[in-house]
């Protein structure tokens, strides 16, 4: 699969309304063409690396469905998630192959598989990135929310017959002996904040439920002694217009893919799905 091309055909049919999209699906979908044509320029020292964001997207098919209809099945990627993700995990440094996108904001509707696909990079962040004594935090205001994309997580590995016997699970942590890395549920209900210091990779759930920033800016703020750490944000786009998810986050983001705007941020990926 020559994934590159993939993603340009599929950007460029979204951008001339073959594929039905909103205002800022397409926005992403122009950014993805612009930064094609510009990589690995002076101004923009970022290239494409299929073999990378391939990486990813042939983990997640090593899981399989655990929910509905499809509960059993191996998991094969949705054409969103795989221009998502793609980007995610495709963008390199020219010089250094570290990941160009240190957080990613996703917004979309429920029932779009958005704890499976949280599961998937959780995962991969603690046992197939490759990075060593990598703490991944599954992060939310309260406990049970928090306890969703973990779960979510164990169920997966539990059921994929690739993976039987290279994890462990312990005092409320999915372990990867082989690398010391390890999946932990974090809320500020129960007063957690983290074993340590060195966040690879902090997964917020429904980040428009969160009251204050705190638990983002802890987690951001962990991460800096990490050379390639990733910050994710899925989220539905909630009623609280008061919360740090849409007063600050969503307002930031939508300026980022806004062609006409100036603010360019090219280590934060940002999709936003609603209705055209």
């Amino acid at each position: 699969m020559d994934l590159k091309q993939w993603l340009i055909d599929y950007s460029n049919d979204v951008v001339n309304n073959e594929i039905i999209a909103c205002k800022e699906h397409k926005w992403a979908c122009m950014r993805f063409l612009r930064d094609v044509e510009r990589q690995g320029t002076d101004d923009f020292p970022y290239i494409f690396d299929s073999d990378r964001a391939l990486h990813f997207l042939n983990w997640m098919t090593l899981f399989k469905h655990t929910k509905g209809v499809l509960a059993g099945k191996r998991i094969v990627p949705h054409e969103i998630q795989v221009f998502n993700f793609g980007n995610i995990y495709g963008w390199i440094h020219k010089d250094t192959k570290l990941r160009r996108f240190k957080k990613a904001y996703w917004q979309v509707a429920k029932k779009n598989a958005k704890s499976q696909s949280l599961s998937c990079v959780g995962s991969y962040e603690a046992m197939a990135l490759g990075e060593p004594s990598a703490q991944v935090y599954c992060a939310a205001t309260k406990t049970d929310q928090a306890k969703i994309v973990w779960s979510e997580i164990e169920a997966q590995l539990r059921t994929s017959d690739d993976l039987k016997g290279k994890f462990k699970v312990r005092y409320g942590k999915i372990e990867h002996p082989k690398s010391g890395s390890f999946i932990k549920a974090l809320s500020k209900e129960d007063g957690k904040k983290g074993d340590g210091v060195h966040t690879q990779c902090g997964i917020v759930d429904e980040y428009h439920l969160h009251e204050t920033s705190e638990i983002y800016d802890n987690l951001a703020s962990s991460m800096a002694a990490r050379t390639q750490p990733l910050l994710i944000v899925i989220t539905t786009a909630g009623f609280n217009l008061n919360n740090p998810c849409y007063r600050v986050e969503y307002k930031y983001v939508t300026r980022i893919l806004d062609p006409d705007n100036p603010i360019e941020n090219d280590e934060y990926f940002v999709m936003i799905n609603k209705l055209d």
